[in-house]
């Protein structure tokens, strides 16, 4: 049973934004004998770890880290996990229970098992399922300084605190938790919804649901370029081009009818996407259809840009300010597209194509 009390305190302390002259002076120390624990020269006295344990927010049998500790907690997870996915949710329920009895400090186990009973609070809307989720989702945020995990925060663990008291129709607590861990604007759409449909409060609704719109047109549009970015890299150019297929549907549900908009000038640069996609495809002709949607859009959009554009429905009715203006990729929609079609090895033919389309509109205008 090999102790690795010294690198546990160094860990500790740090994920406490500790320094070792604060974790001395706190315990009543010299700085020297913190760095004697860490470096395993020598030991804390009992008290101490006793004391360093509750400092923080753990158990001793946390802090001191047994090997054997290390291996029983994943075997405790394992087992409920096995129990839980098998259907034996009653047997999954007597398991959890013991492991944190077992385990009364061990983030990672009052963590899972929080899951485990909001999963049941959700399935059968058991009140208590979700009131003992809430118990021990705060046990959880006492013991943050265990979790290793990134995509664990403060923040998300109080949102499942606030969606499990949604489910026992607590709004009050619900939307206080939301207001309160609303970072960065993390739970607009949320607060708005509860505020709007729980609470019918329609005017303090408006404003968090005007932020959620407007990031949520910009985030769906990082997430898909995204996807379609790395399915174009792998070489699955079919996926890439329903990415933007998906993209092109969903931004046009905010374009009005027969209008031109700031979208236009973006919609050129998707086409021409697709257009890549397919020449990647070797679908030459649909390849050349895309190009041509591009350019005829391009010279439509630039015509009517100087004259100016209509708004994007919903940022006008919504009253928002920020309008998509795509400026990054070009100033005209016609530069957009001369910027990214190139006469490059790899897209040399493509390139060929749009000089024809280019060329023919030319002789079309003479």
């Amino acid at each position: 049973m090999k102790v690795k009390l010294g690198d546990n305190i160094k860990r500790f302390r740090k994920n406490a934004k500790m320094t070792q002259e604060q974790l001395a002076e706190t315990m009543g120390v010299s700085v020297s004998a913190v760095y004697k624990w860490e470096s395993g020269q020598s030991s804390p006295e009992l008290r101490l770890i006793l004391e360093m344990a509750d400092l923080f927010h753990t158990s001793t049998d946390v802090l001191l880290g047994f090997e054997w500790q290390n291996h029983s907690i994943p075997a405790a997870l394992d087992r409920i996990a096995a129990l839980a996915q098998e259907g034996n949710t009653g047997d999954a329920m007597i398991e959890a229970e013991k492991a944190i009895k077992s385990f009364p400090n061990s983030f990672e186990i009052i963590y899972r098992r929080a899951l485990l009973y909001l999963e049941l609070g959700e399935s059968i809307i058991d009140k208590r399922a979700n009131e003992r989720a809430i118990e021990l989702l705060h046990h959880a945020c006492a013991l943050l300084a265990q979790n290793q995990d990134e995509a664990i925060s403060e923040v998300s663990i109080r949102t499942m605190i606030a969606n499990a008291y949604l489910r026992l129709k607590n709004t009050d607590a619900a939307l206080r938790t939301l207001k309160k861990y609303n970072v960065c604007g993390v739970n607009n759409a949320r607060i708005g919804m509860v505020l709007a449909d729980f609470l019918h409060d329609t005017e303090t609704a408006e404003p968090y649901l005007k932020k959620a719109f407007s990031n949520y047109t910009e985030e769906i549009n990082d997430i898909m370029v995204g996807y379609a970015n790395i399915f174009f890299r792998r070489g699955d150019y079919q996926a890439a081009m329903d990415c933007f297929r998906w993209l092109r549907t969903v931004l046009r549900g905010i374009q009005p009818e027969e209008e031109p908009t700031w979208f236009d000038k973006y919609d050129c640069v998707m086409l021409e996407s697709m257009a890549e996609c397919c020449y990647m495809m070797g679908e030459l002709e649909r390849a050349r259809h895309y190009l041509k949607d591009a350019f005829d859009k391009a010279r439509v959009y630039d015509r009517v840009a100087s004259e100016g554009m209509a708004d994007m429905r919903f940022f006008t009715m919504l009253g928002l300010d920020h309008q998509p203006r795509y400026n990054e990729y070009g100033k005209t929609a016609m530069e957009c597209l001369r910027r990214r079609i190139l006469p490059d090895d790899e897209m040399s033919g493509l390139y060929a194509m749009w000089q024809e389309i280019q060329e023919g509109q030319d002789h079309e205008t003479v």
